[in-house]
């Protein structure tokens, strides 16, 4: 999967980020067959007995449960690759493929740690370029999107600062 991802450069150095995921597709798949068995066969059993409006709201709940499981399973699919390629910074975002690609100048880019006002709401990494900026790595923790912050500053080898002035 990442070899179809990278198509800016096959010798560009860079990183690639992803969510966690917990379980595979074919582990979702088979959870979600047992679930949905389970509660069907509970519905029609009591559907047999006379409850007939089990059933149909047993069908419901599997339905919504399976739309949840994909939605989930979809946006954990998703990759964002930084490819640093000479002069530019590349970024790709996308499922299996890129869907989305950012460049920017290395020379004038500025990697942004935005911290909120508020302490509950995560921080944002902003990559920052002539008035335009691009949010990466949204889906990871705080430590984590910290880390990257620092990974990508020695990456790039610049010395950016965040908004309070303080070095990432």
């Amino acid at each position: 999967m990442i070899d179809q991802f990278h198509s800016v450069a096959n010798n560009a150095d860079g990183f690639i980020v992803m969510p966690n995921r917990a379980m595979s597709w074919r582990m979702l798949v088979t959870l979600y067959l047992i679930i949905a068995l389970t509660t069907l066969t509970i519905g029609l059993v009591f559907y047999l007995h006379g409850f007939t409006l089990i059933l149909p709201f047993s069908g419901i709940e599997v339905v919504l449960l399976g739309a949840a499981l994909y939605i989930t399973a979809w946006r954990g699919g998703l990759q964002e690759v930084i490819l640093f390629t000479g002069d530019d910074i590349v970024i790709e975002r996308g499922h299996h493929a890129p869907e989305e690609t950012y460049r920017f100048q290395r020379a004038w880019a500025k990697i942004v740690l935005e911290r909120s006002w508020n302490s509950w709401y995560p921080s944002r990494l902003l990559l920052r370029s002539h008035g335009k900026q691009i949010e990466i790595g949204e889906f990871l923790n705080e430590q984590e999107r910290q880390g990257l912050a620092k990974l990508l500053c020695s990456a790039t080898s610049m010395e950016n600062k965040n908004p309070g002035g303080q070095p990432i």
